[in-house]
This record gives structure tokens, C-alpha cells and sequence, in this order.
């Protein structure tokens, strides 16, 4: 059985344990409803909580989703079950664990950050404004185009790591043990020729290095360090060739925006008193 299928079992196992709780609740549920008046397209209140007949929706068609196929029992029992898990979150509240389980927390955190910036995730820009969006932040899609570099070998770890540590204090020199890479051409080249020279896996992880600094790499049964000079970018400008990636930061940056502004919302009406650190 797969990890997936556990799951889908586990969570059809909790949903008849609570429909069986509900079987004991359904007559004290009619007892509850038959007197109280509810606002329109509301299925319950649970003291002063109201759940409305979306959610009730959403949690029968949740249920079949796990299932598969409709789920048995009558409307009451699966109403039962969101009372029963209100009556929990709301007694959870009472005990405090919105203060002091992080767990919890984490999930209230993850659920609101979601609801705020849902729309911001599935906006969809017309191109003008992707036009306009990659013109205004280039430095977004910009990427390294060429380094300058230098590689010395040796087939020993620690002559490789002291080498470093001696190109860092700028005193290092090749000798009998570490010995400059062969052939590799001097100035800026494209990171394809470098990984002529390294491999494509030294290659793109020093277009990540700085300037300046230096690292030690395995390869081949021997160790490679590597110094980077300097480093050139250039800039991606046209927008059908990375289309998707400036959509897919488009929606980043705006679900960013959206999040912060409904913060600043909440410090704004907030009282909040903090202590020098």
C-alpha cells in the first residue's frame, strides 16, 4: 500500500469514527436546531460560531474525494461532524494552545498567509504587464553569462583545503602536490567552456561563488580548487523566451506585496508594546 493510500485510509478511518460519534449526536443536533433561527445559508452555531452551508459543502465534498465515491450516511451525521470539530477547535482555543503549541500555530499562520495571497497566486497578468514587470525589476532575471577563472588539482583533500587556506591569506603558489589545471584559457569564458574544463557541476556551482573566493570540489577521484576572478551577468530581455519564469515571479512578488500590506493593516489597528532586546 502506498504512503498516499495510508493516508486516504487513515483519514476515512477518523471520518467513521466521527460519523459513529454522530449517530449519538444526531437526535440532540434536532433537539439544538429546532428552536433557534439561523441566518441564510448558515447550517449551525456553535455558541457563538457560525458554519455556513459553503463550508458544509466543502467538508461533503472533501469526503468524497478521500473515499472515492459518495459518502454513506444521512446529511445530519456529516453536519454532526463539524460541530463535534468545531467543539474542538474552540476548546483548544480555551486551553490556550494557539499561545502555546507551535504546531497549531504554524497551521493558523500557513492557512492565513494561503487565504491572503491566494489571489495574488493565481493572477494572471496580461503580456504588457509582464512587458512592463521585466523591464522594471532586470535585475530579477539577470543571470551569470561569463567567469574568469583559476583551477589548480591535486589528488590529496588536505593539500587541497591548506591550498585554500593559503589562497585566502593570498599566499599561495602551485608546487609538486597541487598543480594548476592544464590548458584552462585565461580571462572570462562562458560557464559551457569552463565545464569543458571542470564538469558542468563545478561549473555552475562557481557561477555561484563570488568574486574572490575560493572552494575545493571532487571530481574524478582527484580534488579541484577553484578561485573566481571575475564574474560577468547579463540580463534576460525577451519575455517569450522566459515567459513563465517572469509569470512565475510576477505572482511572487505580488503575492510578497499583498502579504506585506495586510500586516501593516494589522499593525496598524494592533497595540503593541515591545522590550529593548
Amino acid at each position: 500500500m502506498t504512503v498516499k493510500n495510508e493516508k486516504a485510509d487513515l483519514r476515512l478511518l477518523a471520518l467513521g469514527a466521527i460519523a459513529g460519534l454522530a449517530v449519538a449526536g444526531v437526535g440532540i443536533l434536532q433537539r439544538e436546531t429546532a428552536n433557534d433561527v439561523l441566518p441564510e445559508d448558515t447550517v449551525a452555531r456553535v455558541n457563538d460560531v457560525l458554519i455556513s452551508r459553503d463550508r458544509y459543502d466543502r467538508a461533503v465534498s472533501r469526503a468524497i474525494n478521500y473515499a472515492g465515491q459518495p459518502v454513506n450516511g444521512d446529511d445530519s451525521m456529516m453536519l454532526q461532524r463539524l460541530i463535534d470539530e468545531e467543539l474542538l477547535i474552540q476548546r483548544g482555543i480555551e486551553l490556550g494552545m494557539t499561545q502555546s503549541d507551535t504546531t497549531v500555530r504554524q497551521a493558523i499562520i500557513d492557512s492565513l498567509i494561503a487565504s491572503v495571497t491566494a489571489e495574488a497566486d493565481a493572477a494572471t497578468p496580461s503580456e504588457q504587464e509582464l512587458e512592463q514587470y521585466l523591464a522594471a525589476n532586470p535585475e530579477r532575471f539577470t543571470y551569470v553569462a561569463k567567469v574568469s577563472a583559476e583551477a589548480w588539482q591535486t589528488d590529496d583533500e588536505s593539500d587541497a583545503q591548506a591550498f585554500v587556506a593559503a589562497l585566502r591569506a593570498n599566499d599561495a603558489a602551485a608546487n609538486d602536490s597541487v598543480q594548476a589545471m592544464p590548458d584552462l584559457p585565461p580571462g572570462l569564458m562562458s560557464l559551457e567552456i569552463l565545464g569543458n574544463y571542470l564538469g558542468p557541476g563545478i561549473a555552475a556551482a562557481a557561477a555561484e561563488m563570488p568574486e574572490g573566493s575560493s572552494a575545493v570540489f571532487a571530481r574524478r577521484g582527484r580534488w579541484v580548487v577553484v578561485r573566481i576572478d571575475k564574474k560577468e551577468r547579463s540580463t534576460l530581455t525577451d519575455l517569450n523566451n522566459i515567459r513563465n519564469r517572469v509569470l512565475v515571479d510576477y505572482r511572487r512578488n505580488l503575492a510578497d506585496t499583498t502579504l506585506g500590506n495586510y500586516i501593516e493593516g494589522l499593525r496598524q489597528r494592533a497595540s503593541i508594546t515591545v522590550a529593548e532586546p
